[in-house]
């Protein structure tokens, strides 16, 4: 069963395809090259134990989202689009308190277990404390954790998780930024001081990453059968996604995007889901790919992958071929969307 998107959404829709991309390699016929990296079949069974030995390449994707390019294409699949160093924010000397600050914890203290009583214990979105980049950041970000709950008790449910090539500090979980609870609990957060200074400016809630359970086609399993390998590529060819309207729900979407995986499956591609609870979308992948798959020189695809593109030369939405303007506003210069391939997701 299609299900048709609201006039009013299809064109937002359509402009919703990928978030996150590198470069990668993969095929997605039956046949085993040894030789080779690429994968999209059911071949990676009988060879697993031999790529495991070979030096693996990483790279999450993410669902429907903009399209880099701004085009519909392809892209460039080798275009670092992960979070730098550069860009984590300096903790500097924030996380410490002295005795004037006292009044302003002891009044979180009392504020706190209302808000964090009702908090959603696996939302995506939490209060970003601090982050931390450089070499050693997952210790010198346990170690800033410890020094905020021991400054601050009523943080003591902070937690640390990687972010980008850093580590951030988190605290709460809210099922939306919008959240009556997450609004009070980033307002106290604020208004934590030190030396009559807030101790924590830069605290905003922000998306976590994801830590969901790992189901059996769930692309994140790629990440635990390639260790190591970095990046890491899966050729998307299928998006479901509510786009913010009631045409169709969100469990709707991930039960259309897994049986389309076992579709695919069933005709002998390695097919993959991959569910997004913020923007309520899904998308559907075939392949498991590494660097070799694009050379950025010469903007050619590995053969592999260009096989797959031909296989599945449009990409869906909802189960209907997706359109996209060449020319923004000019709808006599829509073009199909091609397949484009996507980094495979981290784990926490």
């Amino acid at each position: 069963m299609m299900y048709k998107m609201h006039p009013v959404l299809r064109p937002a829709a359509e402009k919703l395809i990928w978030i996150g991309c590198d470069g990668v390699s993969s095929n997605s016929r039956r046949r085993c090259d040894q030789g080779r990296f690429f994968r999209g079949r059911r071949c990676l069974e009988s060879v697993l134990g031999w790529v495991l030995m070979i030096p693996l390449i990483l790279s999450i994707f993410s669902g429907c989202g903009p399209d880099p390019a701004g085009s519909g294409g392809s892209g460039d699949p080798t275009r670092d689009t992960t979070d730098s160093s550069a860009s984590l924010i300096n903790p500097g000397d924030e996380v410490f308190r002295d005795r004037s600050s006292n009044v302003a914890a002891t009044g979180f203290d009392r504020g706190r277990s209302t808000s964090l009583r009702t908090s959603s214990s696996t939302g995506r979105w939490s209060v970003l404390l601090t982050t931390v980049g450089g070499d050693g950041h997952p210790m010198q970000a346990a170690a800033i954790r410890e020094q905020i709950v021991r400054d601050y008790p009523a943080l003591r449910a902070a937690f640390v998780r990687p972010q980008g090539r850093g580590s951030a500090v988190w605290f709460g979980r809210f099922p939306s930024p919008s959240d009556s609870d997450a609004q009070a609990v980033r307002a106290q957060v604020k208004a934590l001081e030190r030396n009559g200074r807030p101790a924590f400016p830069q605290a905003f809630l922000s998306v976590l990453p994801d830590d969901s359970p790992i189901g059996k086609h769930d692309i994140r399993q790629l990440r635990l059968m390639y260790p190591g390998v970095e990046p890491l590529y899966s050729l998307q060819v299928a998006c479901w996604g509510t786009f913010g309207g009631d045409q169709i729900s969100f469990e709707e979407v991930r039960r259309l995007s897994e049986r389309e995986v076992l579709e695919l499956r069933n005709r002998g591609f390695d097919a993959w889901y991959h569910h997004d609870e913020v923007t309520k979308s899904s998308v559907v992948t075939i392949g498991v790919f590494d660097n070799r798959s694009y050379d950025g020189r010469s903007t050619l695809y590995a053969p592999e992958v260009e096989a797959l593109m031909r296989e599945f030369p449009m990409h869906r939405i909802n189960g209907e071929e997706a359109m996209v303007e060449v020319v923004p506003g000019d709808s006599s210069s829509r073009v199909p969307q091609t397949c484009r391939l996507v980094s495979v997701p981290k784990i926490p």
